[in-house]
């Protein structure tokens, strides 16, 4: 015999007042993961900070802890890179002559611009890396690729004090200015540029894992172009090349700090008008893809 268990037949195991239906407007409900419009999310956004701070906090403090050195890797990294650029583009072939103070030019352009490499990368993978807590919680996903920048932000501030430090000891020993202070801003600038290009990727990347690699593969082109051990201006002659290095951001970004470090130049008003230009515009159309995007980042892969 088959016993079906039906609200009626509960009351028989209840000594309490019979069971009664509930109404409740189900219009108010939206699916989890569900795109909310702009503003609703930058608000959202704005209330994860806590979750933020404590997840970069948290990253910084995992990162390269299974390394002996542990944080140092983060200076010695780019440091040996700029020793080996050091040796081949500066003694054996040249590319340094006619550049005052060329070991600091180079260990300069290797800092800032490793940064932004790391950064950009890790902010593009950041859907893959967060799988996790995707599938686990609700939250703006943007949250990830910022916390991921906010952690790269702090990481950067041991290679700032660590190249400032250099700055002041390799000769030509260089005099602090109060454009020293102007690094600031610039990597400010930066971080936002870094924080949008990363959200600007991070759909295709999740969509394509496969442009992970490619995304690597371009940032060393990206290097290569952006002045790092050479001086555009005694190779290229072409005005209109030279306007194409002038508008990649993070040359303005290697340009300005070291005229701000090293040669007690003050960047020219262009110069501002360009990083600050790129770097909003970058993170204005990369929150905007990346918003657009947002319910297809909890989709089971």
């Amino acid at each position: 015999m088959i016993l079906r268990f039906t609200p009626e037949r509960a009351c028989w195991f209840s000594s309490g007042p019979a069971p009664r239906t509930v109404g409740f407007d189900s219009s108010q409900l939206n699916a989890v993961g569900a795109r909310p419009p702009l503003t609703e999310y930058l608000v959202r956004l704005y209330g994860s900070r806590h979750f933020v701070l404590y997840d970069a906090r948290v990253r910084l403090s995992v990162s390269q802890e299974h390394t002996m050195l542990g944080k140092a890797w983060l200076v010695l990294n780019p440091v040996l890179l700029g020793l080996t650029f050091l040796l081949i583009f500066g003694l054996l072939l040249g590319t340094g002559r006619g550049v005052d103070n060329f070991i600091a030019y180079l260990l300069v352009g290797i800092m800032m611009f490793t940064y932004s490499s790391r950064a950009i990368v890790a902010g593009a993978r950041s859907m893959a890396s967060g799988r996790a807590l995707i599938r686990g919680f609700s939250f703006p996903r943007a949250a990830l690729p910022l916390s991921i920048n906010l952690r790269e932000f702090m990481s950067q501030g041991f290679v700032l004090a660590a190249m400032l430090v250099m700055v002041l000891v390799i000769p030509p020993l260089e005099p602090v200015t109060w454009r020293w202070f102007l690094l600031l801003p610039i990597v400010v600038l930066q971080s936002i540029f870094n924080w949008g290009f990363g959200m600007l990727m991070a759909p295709l990347v999740h969509r394509i894992p496969d442009v992970s690699n490619l995304l690597s593969f371009f940032m060393r082109i990206w290097m290569y172009s952006s002045g790092i051990f050479y001086d555009p201006s005694r190779f290229v002659e072409d005005e209109r090349l030279l306007l194409l290095f002038e508008a990649n951001p993070l040359y303005q970004v290697l340009s300005m700090s070291r005229d701000c470090l090293l040669y007690g130049v003050t960047p020219a008003w262009w110069q501002w008008t360009v990083l600050v230009v790129a770097a909003l515009g970058t993170w204005l159309v990369g929150l905007w893809v990346f918003w657009r995007n947002e319910e297809s980042y909890a989709n089971e892969r």
